[in-house]
């Protein structure tokens, strides 16, 4: 067979060839696009084809190697090397360059390194192909030892040399080598270029280098929207949202045009650092851009609105989106768990799996998180299955999602043990089952202790949110000795500081007792926020301190804090218990006028509260009849207790009828209105509604109390003999008991003290 030369296919053909049909056109690339194997297969055969195909493929095997490469097909730009190879260039440099580009865009590097090894002449080129590959497969330490041997080599950088370069040079520890590059480019004129700043810009930052990349950012010349989106990306990444704020505000002003991933970034910042009001503001405008429909925008808005809690805008703007993906999906059922929506969240996880849109272990960790918002510990159930199922387990996420879900439901021995089965002991996880023994009993206190001690050991690390809950939990059962351990670790893990902290360490040492050690606390953070001073007057009511409470109220206001529900509810309780009744009245009549509130449940059950304590029965039930929550039990309840309180049987009777018809199956209401006949010596009446009771069958939980000794909590329960030293305590009870008889001629009050619960 008759062999071409490399030399021949490069000459014209000559008069006698001109018998062979002519050539055809070139090829256009989208010609490829479609079935690159099935259009071009003929021309990979390097011996099939003819001499007219063989000058077709020397013109454009440029366009098949690039081809290569975007269709991710490694076998058609190997057979375009196979052609070069048999046509003698393979060491020309502009094949060359083009084949280790090849290879190392297919993370080939072992034959671009040999191919680079046997080219005689190399160009910045053929440096910058070899040294991209390397950094595409995060070798670094290539990177940076090829682009000195490329130094070595008197082969001059140019500007993608140096960008790519600068790109290795993420670490704090090859900062020196990037400011090597950095001064390399002012040196040759490169400073300038926007792809050279925004490499510098990146280098920069990832080293920690904020200021340095700031001052590159401000003396670019020119500056494109890619750089300007990368600045407000890595503003983003370090938390200086009000910084990606100022340089998205600036490519406004610059009369740039920002594009998708400009919005997709600037609004991210708005759902991790600010409000609402800026979120909707970036809405506006990616509609005025014309970029609302992008897919990522759309998402990005999604989450934001969700991340605020406002679901309702969430759902509108996820209802706008023609294609929604699993990110848009996850964002939705996101937002509704943040919103307290467990129950949609689950109807939107089941809407996407009959779509058949194939679930992450992050779409799924969402799900299970709805689930326990709604208390849905069977479907948690079959979600657990459905991680092991798809090999889900492994992801951090969804198994602390699952450590929460099984703790809130009160399951905390498989809490335990899917924390137990954690290879690592992850904070998060450890803080999910937390919670689960915050709504336990006391006798739970112990184990979490243990258990603490236990993961503490293992090698977890306690976050703030650790020293919140394990605070809450003392407060709780108020064991200020353990409190105060707890407050000594915080202060050697350096989190004693911590605002959140702070907050619970107050409310830790008011419910033990001390109030004076929940005021130091205050006074010594110094970033107070409105649970800071919410907490400190709650504080003050708890030890019926009204005066204090008022004052400090006065003084949040004065520091600028806009008091909220809490702040209100615990003045009202601090008026309350220290008798200040015209104070609570009048802060009652400043809700909405002053504080722009509208009063919630707990806010007229505190002013029932007060008016009847302060003998104005009648107008506490006026104040009921009037309000938005005139059929809530617990308002009638509150009037039961006060009207007892004052002895008033008339109020009695009434609130305890209105209380019985809203809740005929509460035992609690029951035992209420029983105590209260009884408490005004009608034992007739009380009999009967204890026989009501239990023609229901209603019952009512044993109560629960404790108390700390020399360092040790003891529990009892509502005639209860369970303690070791039960025979003496209620010897000592006895005793008790007949000394109140003595003293109290009329015994109908001495009937709540013995009647059995």
């Amino acid at each position: 067979m008759h062999t071409l030369h490399p030399a021949n296919l490069l000459q014209p053909p000559f008069k006698s060839q001109q018998t062979l049909p002519p050539l055809k056109k070139k090829i256009p690339i989208n010609t490829f696009s479609t079935n690159p194997k099935s259009q071009i297969s003929h021309l990979c055969s390097i011996s099939s084809v003819s001499c007219s195909e063989r000058t077709l493929l020397l013109n454009d095997w440029p366009q098949l190697v690039k081809l290569s490469i975007g269709s991710g097909d490694l076998k058609l730009g190997q057979a375009v090397h196979a052609f070069i190879l048999k046509s003698g260039s393979q060491n020309d440099t502009f094949e060359a360059n083009n084949l280790i580009n090849l290879y190392a865009k297919f993370n080939r590097l072992d034959v671009a390194q040999k191919l680079f090894d046997g080219m005689l002449v190399r160009s910045a080129i053929t440096w910058t192909s070899l040294i991209k590959g390397y950094l595409d497969d995060g070798d670094y330490e290539s990177v940076l030892g090829i682009a000195c041997d490329m130094y070595r080599s008197e082969e001059k950088f140019n500007e993608h040399t140096c960008s790519v370069i600068l790109e290795a040079c993420s670490l704090l520890e090859d900062r020196i080598f990037g400011e090597q590059i950095h001064a390399f480019a002012i040196k040759s004129g490169f400073e300038n270029n926007v792809f050279v700043g925004t490499s510098l810009i990146s280098m920069y930052f990832h080293s920690g280098c904020f200021r340095e990349a700031e001052n590159v950012f401000r003396g670019l010349a020119y500056k494109d929207v890619r750089c300007v989106n990368f600045m407000i990306l890595e503003y983003n990444k370090a938390g200086e949202s009000e910084m990606a704020f100022h340089v998205f505000v600036h490519l406004l002003s610059s009369d740039f045009e920002p594009n998708d991933y400009t919005f997709t970034n600037v609004i991210s910042v708005c759902y991790e650092n600010l409000g609402v009001e800026e979120g909707k503001q970036l809405h506006g405008l990616a509609v005025k851009f014309g970029v609302v429909r992008e897919i990522s925008v759309g998402n990005a808005i999604v989450t934001m609105y969700g991340k605020h809690g406002m679901s309702e805008e969430a759902e509108r703007m996820f209802d706008a989106i023609s294609e929604r993906n699993l990110i848009s999906w996850t964002a939705l059922i996101s937002g509704y768990v943040r919103s307290g929506h467990g129950g949609k969240a689950i109807n939107g996880f089941l809407e996407f799996l009959d779509l058949g849109i194939c679930c992450d272990s992050s779409c799924l960790a969402t799900a299970i998180d709805g689930c326990s918002e709604c208390s849905n510990l069977e479907l948690g159930l079959q979600l657990h299955g459905f991680a092991i199922k798809h090999g889900y387990l492994s992801d951090v996420r969804l198994g602390t999602a699952l450590v929460d879900i099984y703790a809130k439901g009160g399951d905390l021995k498989s809490a335990r043990m899917l924390l137990d089965g954690f290879s690592c002991k992850y904070t998060a996880a450890f803080n999910a089952i937390l919670s689960g023994f915050m709504e336990k009993i006391a006798d739970d206190e112990e184990d979490v202790m243990v258990l603490f001690s236990q993961q503490r050991l293992a090698g977890m690390e306690p976050d703030p949110v650790t020293f919140s809950r394990l605070l809450s939990l003392s407060a709780s059962q108020a064991c200020l000795v353990r409190g105060r351990s707890l407050h000594a670790y915080s202060i050697k893990t350096g989190y004693a500081a911590d605002v959140i902290v702070g907050n619970a360490l107050i409310t830790m040492y008011a419910k033990c007792g001390s109030i004076d050690g929940a005021f130091q606390i205050f006074k010594g953070i110094s970033d107070r926020d409105i649970v800071s001073w919410n907490a400190m007057v709650s504080a003050y009511a708890l030890h019926g301190l009204g005066k204090g409470a008022l004052l400090l109220f006065e003084e949040m206001k004065r520091e600028g804090f806009a008091p909220d529900d809490i702040s209100i509810l615990g003045v009202l309780q601090a008026c309350i218990y220290s008798g200040l009744w015209e104070e609570g009245i009048c802060l009652f009549n400043e809700i909405e006028q002053i504080y722009g509130l509208r009063p919630i449940l707990e806010h007229f059950a505190c002013m029932v509260d007060l008016l009847g304590r302060a003998g104005r029965l009648s107008e506490a039930m006026n104040l009921i009849n009037s309000s938005p929550f005139s059929e809530s039990p617990l308002l009638w309840r509150t009037l039961v207790s006060v009207s007892k309180l004052m002895a008033n049987s008339k109020f009695s009777i009434l609130a305890s009828k209105r209380l019985l018809d809203l809740e005929p199956k509460d035992a609690g209401s029951f035992i209420l209105v029983s105590n209260m006949y009884a408490g005004q010596g009608m034992l007739d009446e009380a009999a009967k509604v204890r026989t009501t009771m239990n023609d229901l069958r209603l019952s009512k939980e044993a109560g629960c109390s404790w108390i700390e000794i020399d360092s040790k909590l003891h529990h009892f329960v509502a005639s209860g003999k369970d303690h070791p030293e039960s025979e003496e305590i209620y010897a000592k009870l006895d005793l008790l008991n007949d000394e109140m008889k003595l003293k109290y001629k009329d015994r109908t009050h001495l009937h709540l003290v013995l009647e059995p619960v």
